[in-house]
């Protein structure tokens, strides 16, 4: 299940779909401030527990995935990191200590990415990574410009497709006084995302004003729309991709667990191909025309 299969001649591509694992750990507590023992523990948690829990998973129905994880992470628990590599999975880049790009100046975002690569060069053996995540979801205007200057393949933060995989532009510009100035494309693939199919918003409680989440709902509910959700990607969008966004202190506690193998079975079941995010962009990147520079949107 680790390659993209590729259709017969005629026939339509499966889907693939991507288990992703944002795995920040402590970092995530530390970049919202919260520093006390509860918060941290809740961490702690995703290292002690629920990446031995998942790898056991994964490794049991033969799936490679990918853990976004931030230099912090790296730094903490060097040890998984390199075992989540040495289990065949991909490692991409999420920041250092969880911290939003979008408030940051270009040398400060800078900074943060090279960081990043650094405790990967340091802690992974000189492991590079072919992807970029960001913590917040959000991106700045120099981001796309600057992934692609350190040699990312790809990002997964944006939203303007559900199951297809575009190129990321850089230059937009929002005036006030006009409509919206799109940039020319670059050769960086953008894996979407979407906060309907993160585990995090759906199933966490968190209470660190400004930022409340009660979260709380029924997981076997939560799992239906994921569900449903892979069902429509399948049928509507042929070739496309379905992204999964998990955060292993969430989805590995307890029962919840359960959802990661119900998902699995359900991308069998459909047939989709059960890749990482750097398999499922590179082929999109191999079969779809280049970037085309500044396109006119209408």
């Amino acid at each position: 299940m680790s390659d993209a299969a590729a259709a017969p001649p005629g026939a339509a591509r499966p889907l693939d779909v991507c288990l992703s694992f944002d795995f920040d750990a402590i970092s995530l507590w530390g970049a919202i401030g919260q520093t006390s023992p509860t918060p941290v523990s809740r961490g702690e948690f995703g290292a002690r527990v629920a990446v031995p829990r998942l790898l056991a998973l994964l490794a049991e129905a033969e799936v490679q995935a990918t853990f976004f994880v931030p230099g912090h992470t790296i730094d903490t628990y060097p040890e998984l990191c390199r075992r989540i590599l040495a289990e065949g999975h991909e490692i991409g880049h999420h920041g250092y200590l969880h911290e939003g790009p979008v408030a940051l100046s270009e040398g400060e975002e800078r900074a943060v990415l090279e960081r990043g690569l650094e405790s990967m060069e340091r802690q992974l053996d000189g492991y590079r990574p072919a992807g970029y995540r960001s913590p917040a979801w959000d991106l700045s205007a120099n981001t796309t410009r600057l992934l692609v200057e350190y040699g990312f393949e790809y990002e997964s933060s944006m939203m303007a497709q559900d199951f297809e995989p575009y190129w990321c532009r850089t230059g937009d510009r929002m005036p006030p006084d006009r409509g919206f100035e799109f940039g020319p494309e670059i050769a960086l693939v953008e894996l979407p995302v979407s906060w309907s199919l993160d585990d995090f918003v759906e199933l966490e409680y968190v209470y660190a004003p400004p930022l409340v989440l009660p979260a709380a709902k029924n997981p076997r509910e939560v799992e239906a729309r994921w569900l449903a959700d892979m069902d429509f990607a399948a049928e509507a969008v042929p070739g496309g991709v379905f992204t999964m966004t998990f955060h292993p202190q969430v989805i590995g506690r307890g029962a919840r667990i359960r959802i990661v193998a119900a998902m699995i079975a359900h991308a069998v079941a459909l047939g989709a191909n059960l890749v990482t995010t750097a398999a499922a962009a590179r082929a999109w990147a191999e079969r779809a025309p280049g970037p085309i520079g500044s396109r006119l949107q209408r």
